[in-house]
Formats: structure tokens, C-alpha cells, sequence
């Protein structure tokens, strides 16, 4: 399988790549032959490489929002109220009818309980991933409703393609409704439903830990003898393949790099002195997709029944 991918550059494949060449740049044709990299694994201390997210871009189709329906009151501040550009739509949540027939107004009561569920999926277009999986912090604006960023405002995804959170709220209503002789009156509870397209980037930086080199080990099926180490002191030399290739793309002016490289200082007291490295910058992008529920109240509207007599 190769590492080099247009959506997705697996990190595992690439150092598992580099350690192999390391290994076998010796060998000569006989070895290659009868050695094959199928009667081997891999092993790596993921541990020891660093990973910082940074959300550089959260962006809502305006296109992609719901408009609140004309005719329908909303009680409470929602988006379209607070000069937000996502508005809402307001969702009947539960209804009843009451009739008074008698000579005086009545009160009725009017209770119920119903439940939402809210929800955000993301969808990765292009990251990077580790085998099976990949580690992207998502950094929420704090207008923005996201199921499953908690307190923190961020959400954690491990899915290479698409994950979604789910939250259930549950609604409760208590109270009076008074209805005048001869009217009828018809009682509402609503909530007003959000729907969201944001596309998101997300930077993430990569640097071995601090003193530390990544080691990779090569183990032989057989009788799992460690066959084989390399340290990576320098990442560079593990991407070196797709930065050249990312230099050499004929559309690199009119699309983002996918791979970037910087230089830092380590100053580790392991080292006999500052030790210059590198850390790789790579992109995530994506859409996120939420559906959200807030602002519950209540509309109750009254006329009189045409076919009401009052009594003498």
C-alpha cells in the first residue's frame, strides 16, 4: 500500500517505508529475494511524536442555513434576533386542543414531555491518519452549537472518513392555559431547529518529543527477533519524499501544500548543545455538519366556535 495519497497520507506506511529502505539499502539481489517485507512488522512508539492542532479556519455556508418560517412568533432570543447569520426554524414539538363550552373562562392544563437529538457529523477530505485511524482537534467558534465539543469547545475525531455525536435533550412543559367562554384555544410547544455546514481547516504540527529519538524497530514474524532499529533524529528525512513531490506539483501555485517544514531549536539537556530540528506542518480539511435544538416556548391562539351558544 503506498503512503502517498490525494486525501489521505498514512503516517504509519510512511515511517514503516523508511525504515525499511534504512533496512535493506545493503542488501543485494538474494537477499531481496528471499527476504521479503511480508515475514516482518513494524514497531512504533507513536509516544514519542508530538502533535499540535490549531483550527485556522471555521467557516458557515450561509447557503446551507435554515430560514424561520413566516407567521411563526418566536419567545426567547434566537440567531435571527441576535443579528446571528444562522437563524432557525422552529419545530412543533407538541400541540393540544381545548374547548370551552361553558358560560365562564376555564384554565386548563397544559403538560408534556418530548425529547431531540441533537447532532454533528464531520467529514475529513483530506488529513492524515496512523494505520486505521487519525488524532484531529477540532476548535469550535463559541456561537457555534457542536454537539460533542464540551466545555473545552473542541472535538476530538479518530475517524478517517466520517464521525458524528449525537446528544438527546429532553423538553418539559408545565403549564396553564386559559380559555374564555365559547373559545376555542389551540396550544403549542416549540423549539427552534438549527442546521449548519461549517468547512473547517485544521494545522497540525508534528515534532518528535524534546531529548528524544523515534525509534522504529523491525521484528521477524518468525521468532520475533528484533532484526533491526532506526532512530529518526531529523523528520525531514521521513517526508523528504512528499515535500519534493509537493515542491514539483504543477498546480502547487493555485492549491495549498499539503506538507510543510520548519526549523526549531531543541534544547534539551540530553543534547551537548542546542540540536537544530525540524517539524512537519500538515492540513485537515473538512466539513461539519450540525443539527441543533434550542429556545423552547409556547403559543397558545384562541377564537371563538362559530357554533357556540352561550347559555341563558
Amino acid at each position: 500500500m503506498s503512503s502517498v495519497d490525494t486525501l489521505r497520507v498514512n503516517l504509519q506506511d510512511l515511517f514503516e517505508e523508511y525504515a525499511w529502505k534504512k533496512f535493506t539499502e545493503d542488501w543485494n539481489i538474494v537477499k531481496r529475494v528471499f527476504r521479503r517485507r511480508s515475514k516482518y512488522y513494524f514497531g512504533i512508539r507513536w509516544e514519542l511524536l508530538e502533535f499540535k492542532h490549531e483550527t485556522t479556519k471555521y467557516d458557515d455556508r450561509l447557503e446551507a442555513v435554515n430560514a424561520t418560517p413566516g407567521g411563526v412568533s418566536i419567545s426567547g432570543e434566537s440567531g435571527a434576533k441576535s443579528g446571528c447569520p444562522m437563524v432557525s426554524n422552529d419545530v412543533v414539538l407538541y400541540q393540544a386542543e381545548y374547548k370551552n363550552k361553558t358560560p365562564l373562562k376555564q384554565e386548563y392544563t397544559f403538560s408534556s414531555t418530548r425529547q431531540t437529538t441533537s447532532s454533528t457529523t464531520v467529514e475529513l477530505h483530506e488529513t492524515y491518519t496512523k494505520g486505521h485511524e487519525c488524532n484531529i482537534e477540532i476548535s469550535v467558534p463559541g456561537d457555534a452549537v457542536t454537539v460533542g465539543a464540551g466545555l473545552s469547545g473542541n472535538l476530538s475525531v479518530s475517524n478517517i472518513d466520517k464521525e458524528s455525536f449525537e446528544s438527546t435533550t429532553t423538553w418539559t412543559v408545565d403549564t396553564k392555559v386559559e380559555v374564555e367562554s365559547g373559545h376555542r384555544a389551540e396550544a403549542k410547544v416549540y423549539v427552534s431547529e438549527r442546521n449548519s455546514i461549517a468547512d473547517f481547516e485544521v494545522k497540525t504540527t508534528m515534532k518528535i518529543v524534546d531529548g528524544k529519538d523515534f525509534p522504529i524497530v523491525i521484528r521477524r514474524m518468525s521468532d520475533d527477533k528484533i532484526v533491526y532499529v532506526t532512530h529518526v533524529r531529523y523528520l525531514e528525512g521521513v517526508f523528504w519524499d512528499l515535500i519534493q513531490k509537493d515542491e514539483e506539483d504543477e498546480n502547487k501555485d493555485k492549491e495549498p501544500k499539503k506538507f510543510q517544514i520548519s526549523e526549531y531549536i531543541d534544547n534539551s539537556e540530553l543534547w551537548t548543545g542546542p540540536l537544530c530540528r525540524h517539524e512537519i506542518i500538515t492540513y485537515t480539511r473538512g466539513t461539519c455538519k450540525s443539527v441543533s435544538w434550542r429556545n423552547q416556548h409556547v403559543e397558545v391562539q384562541s377564537e371563538r366556535m362559530s357554533s357556540y351558544t352561550a347559555l341563558e
